[in-house]
């Protein structure tokens, strides 16, 4: 009888242990979890949409996202104290927080000389422009990155097709060393399309961007018999397309951005651009190779998108009574067409 009730006892114990055991290799089997810590601009764009939709399907990730909200101290803050988050790798979102983080290839950062930390940003405009890399190509810094504006000899050249456009006005923000660089190229690049290129910077007032200088911006356009005006990609006029788009087109001057947002939820006329999703997808892809194959980052390439997408506001096409040609009506997503 004792050792029946023996018996009993010791099955009841290799019952209660052998799924512990199988619970405890289970967790062995599960892929250590990788923390990314995303530098935001201002917020999570679809940029970072589809860089988390892409990494997360692939990678057993935890985010951590630090949103600067377009605040210098806050991203020189939260960069000070960014090994508290315990990194696996560092996304960076356009150019500032890219140059503010890493520095360039002349003077890199604190940060880039004393942390061995992948990087991977995305959205930034000019790679080379911005002294990330030079024009060799050659590094041997901890990053990698996408590039997502498109070529803008490309974007001259759909500009030429639009009926009666000889004058382009770029409107920017004189404090994002992105936008100088895309006015600057563009001006270089106008007598090649026999256009005329005008530089309009926002005024400033303590150092900030001032959107009540759009009022004087409209005037002297208007005195310069500007036929079109140009959005750069600038997080500042992006962030403020609404009032941007309608104080130009009130004064039935059409828009071409350079980014999609604009035109989807602004109602800019027409634009060819690299659709932020897609390139949050292409830099995830860059971050899986880092993450899952350990692959060396200095050794993965940047890139830019090599597809482009042409895009058509038909509702500010009627406001403005002005449509592009069929022949870019034809290959462009007609978006905005309320009717």
């Amino acid at each position: 009888m004792k050792l029946n009730k023996w018996i009993s006892a010791l099955l009841s114990f290799i019952i209660f242990i052998v799924p512990v055991a199988n619970a405890q290799q289970a967790t062995s089997n599960q892929p250590e979890k990788k923390h990314v810590v995303m530098l935001l601009w201002r917020g999570v764009t679809n940029a970072e949409k589809g860089f988390m939709d892409y990494l997360s399907a692939r990678v057993n990730v935890e985010f951590i996202i630090l949103n600067a909200d377009r605040n210098k101290d806050k991203l020189k803050e939260y960069i000070r104290t960014i090994d508290s988050y315990h990194p696996d790798l560092i996304y960076t979102f356009g150019t500032t927080i890219s140059r503010e983080l890493l520095g360039t290839y002349e003077h890199p950062s604190k940060f880039e000389q004393t942390h061995d930390i992948p990087v991977v940003f995305n959205v930034v405009t000019d790679p080379v422009g911005s002294k990330l890399i030079p024009k060799t190509g050659e590094r041997h810094r901890d990053f990698t990155g996408v590039s997502h504006i498109v070529p803008l000899p490309v974007q001259f050249k759909a500009i030429s097709q639009l009926k009666g456009v000889r004058s382009i006005g770029i409107i920017y923000n004189p404090l994002e060393h992105n936008s100088i660089l895309t006015a600057k190229k563009m001006m270089a690049l106008a007598s090649q399309f026999k256009m005329n290129v005008y530089l309009y910077p926002l005024g400033l007032i303590k150092n900030q961007p001032n959107l009540g200088s759009l009022d004087h911006i409209v005037t002297k356009m208007k005195e310069n018999h500007i036929d079109l005006a140009y959005l750069p990609p600038d997080s500042y006029i992006i962030a403020n397309g609404k009032a941007v788009v309608q104080k130009l087109q009130s004064a039935n001057i059409p828009t071409f951005s350079a980014t999609e947002t604009p035109i989807r939820k602004y109602d800019a006329l027409f634009g060819v651009v690299s659709r932020y999703y897609n390139a949050g997808q292409f830099a995830a892809y860059k971050a899986e190779q880092i993450l899952d194959n350990k692959r060396n980052v200095s050794k993965i390439p940047i890139d830019s998108l090599s597809q482009y997408s042409y895009i058509v506001n038909m509702e500010a096409a009627k406001q403005l009574d002005y449509y592009p040609p069929v022949s870019i009506l034809k290959i462009s997503e007609l978006v905005g067409n309320k009717n």
